[in-house]
């Protein structure tokens, strides 16, 4: 893609240095953690008229790069842009000639010198920026490049306890994972974070380019939970069940809760052909109880709460609170 060649007005506030008699000014904590510095003169450079001065850089993250000169006054300036084998990169204003008039200079008044930038958006790769003065000048050039902005994959996520959720980070490479309480949540040095009990916990990823990015992690238990089915909500006639909550026991075995509701003018007394079936999130079943008899006493217009207990070594490991959980069964009453 062909890059844009833009002017700026550099300002006092945007600018990466300023101009003192030989010495250039260290960038600000805060610039310092917006921008990486490509080149920057160390002392007052001289520039004969006509003569082309260039500044190898490289950029390492394709983004914008700015290119800012300081100087004692305005004058014409003549700014060229090479690639890595020498050629000028593809651009209509490349060449770019400033003259001494043009609006892209400003004065530095705490200074009292003359300043002008200009920018690219570049990919990554080797260049070189050639200065050319219509007169002898002293000068000042910085080349900097804002660095790129770290984003983390989520800043919240819910994580059901003895399960794991993986973090990422874009725009920055991480060189530490941690937690701020690993009794609740740990997380690797790969961003793997691994839910340890109910409670919340920040992950943080410090980041090369000093950003530290963070998520904040909720851990709840693994238990399935739903409404639980009223009388109402059951045809006329009819007879419903439906699962309202599940979750392990001390022992590993899944206990699975349900309502039945009556919706009929008689005691529904017994199901038959029961089954209970537990899916994961994916629609896989993960365990099933079934039973052919099943003695319950529900009096007419009535509701009645029974539970039923899934072996542990016939579960297969599940998180509840992604789950869907299915009654089936034939009703017997009088």
């Amino acid at each position: 893609m062909k890059n844009k060649f833009k002017k700026i007005v550099a300002t006092v506030a945007a600018i990466a240095v300023a101009l003192t008699t030989v010495v250039v000014t260290d960038v600000t904590t805060a610039q310092a953690a917006e921008y990486d510095d490509l080149y920057m003169s160390a002392s007052a450079e001289n520039g004969a008229a006509g003569v082309e001065n260039k500044y190898n850089f490289t950029v390492n993250n394709a983004g914008k790069v700015y290119f800012q000169i300081a100087t004692t006054e305005y004058t014409g300036i003549t700014v060229t842009l090479y690639n890595s084998t020498g050629g000028k990169v593809e651009d209509a204003n490349n060449p770019l000639y400033i003259s001494s008039t043009d609006e892209v200079w400003t004065m530095d008044s705490s200074t009292g010198y003359a300043i002008n930038g200009d920018m690219w958006e570049l990919p990554a790769g080797d260049y070189t920026y050639g200065v050319k003065f219509d007169t002898d000048h002293q000068y000042l050039i910085n080349i900097y490049q804002e660095k790129p902005s770290a984003k983390i994959s989520d800043s919240k996520a819910t994580v059901t306890t003895g399960f794991t959720k993986k973090l990422s980070v874009s725009g920055s490479k991480v060189t530490k994972w941690s937690s701020s309480k690993k009794s609740v949540a740990t997380v690797d040095s790969k961003g793997k974070v691994t839910a340890k009990k109910t409670g919340k916990a920040t992950i943080s990823a410090k980041c090369e380019n000093g950003q530290t990015v963070k998520c904040v992690v909720t851990v709840k238990a693994n238990k399935y939970t739903a409404s639980k089915i009223s009388v109402g909500q059951v045809t006329y006639g009819k007879w419903g069940m439906e699962a309202y909550s599940a979750s392990f026991d001390s022992k590993g075995n899944l206990v699975v809760k349900v309502r039945i509701a009556n919706n009929t003018t008689g005691r529904l007394t017994q199901i038959r052909s029961l089954k209970v079936t537990v899916k994961n999130g994916s629609g896989k079943t993960v365990a099933k109880y079934s039973t052919s008899k099943k003695n319950i006493s529900v009096p007419a217009y009535s509701t009645k709460d029974t539970s039923f207990t899934i072996a542990k070594s016939k579960v297969k490991k599940v998180d509840l609170r992604n789950a869907t959980i299915t009654c089936s069964g034939n009703g017997y009453g009088y």
